[in-house]
């Protein structure tokens, strides 16, 4: 899936590698003061993309409760519809099934398996910061609530909530399994509607909604890789993920993996098509379209662009 505005000799990169963010106004939100509690690592997992915590305020704010609903749905895709020239209606429902869903599920997915803790996504709860092109370049959860294991609970004494800004909110589950089921849970009860809403308005099937969703999953689980410098630990969890979330999420993508300048990288070759080549001619680097040896040559050309630390996806 193509970034807003890309450059065209730019191989594309899927949804979620979003482009720079305008400046941000020092009144923008009062959850800006609350960036510095976002914990490094989970801020580095999600790069480009910020986090918050607490209630915005600002110009492009919206919650997920009107984002996902029907006058919401409408606006976003007037929006892609105009920087879009040319796009039909399946394109625009594409771009916003994908960027809408990348925003909701990358904190989630990021926290969970670099913190062991499951932020609560009632679309009520949360906030996306919405750009005239229709992508959404930032998250805000407005309270620090959600489910984490027992034994990650922090021992009594002072608390350090730069690092743990959940901490005395948390729901508690026994074991991973419970955790991830929980995961699973909070993304499909906040997507379901959302989806729903785009499958009554174009000729989309649910599996390519869907699909949709199941691809800025596993790039999420990926994108993991900033912080923990593990190839194996993201894709090993989304496996995990994707047996617990079907059949609702349908068309996930499977891996692609291969070595780069002696490095081993774990790509994606999606289950569905963004439908993004129909507004240019090239595909993107996880196209279900391209066969391995072009989408494997695309996605060494998207590394390269990124310098040290670039990922495939």
């Amino acid at each position: 899936m193509l970034v807003p505005l890309p450059a065209p000799a730019t191989p594309r990169e899927p949804a979620a590698e979003g482009g720079s963010s305008p400046p941000r106004s020092p009144r923008e939100s009062s959850a800006t003061a609350a960036q510095g509690m976002v914990p490094p690592s989970l801020a580095s997992a999600l790069e480009p993309r910020s986090l918050c915590h607490g209630v915005p305020t600002g110009p492009g704010w919206a919650d997920c409760a009107f984002l996902s609903g029907p006058a919401g749905v409408t606006r976003s895709l007037a929006r892609i519809a105009r920087s879009h020239p040319g796009a039909s209606p399946e394109v625009a429902a594409s771009y916003l099934a994908n960027w809408y869903s990348a925003a909701v599920v990358a904190p989630a997915i990021a926290s969970y398996v670099l913190l062991r803790r499951v932020p609560d996504l009632g679309p009520a709860g949360m906030s996306l910061r919405e750009l005239d092109s229709g992508w959404f370049d930032r998250t805000a959860l407005h309270l620090p609530v959600g489910t984490a294991l027992a034994d990650s609970a922090p021992a009594e004494g002072p608390v350090d909530r730069a690092t743990r800004p959940h901490v005395g909110s948390d729901r508690v589950v026994g074991d991973l399994a419970a955790l991830r089921e929980v995961l699973v849970d909070e993304v499909l009860t906040h997507l379901s509607p959302f989806v729903r809403e785009l499958r009554a308005r174009v000729r989309l099937g649910y599996p390519a909604l869907w699909g949709a969703v199941a691809a800025q999953c596993a790039r999420a689980f990926l994108l993991t890789e900033r912080a923990t410098g593990d190839p194996d630990a993201g894709r090993q969890e989304a496996d995990a993920f994707f047996e617990r979330a079907a059949p609702t999420m349908r068309a996930r993508p499977r891996w692609h993996e291969f070595v780069h300048r002696g490095r081993p990288y774990t790509g994606m070759r999606c289950g569905s098509c963004c439908l993004a080549h129909r507004l240019g001619d090239e595909y993107c680097t996880t196209c279900p379209f391209t066969d391995d040896t072009e989408r494997e040559r695309r996605m060494r050309a998207w590394i390269d662009t990124q310098g040290n630390g670039g990922l495939a996806v």
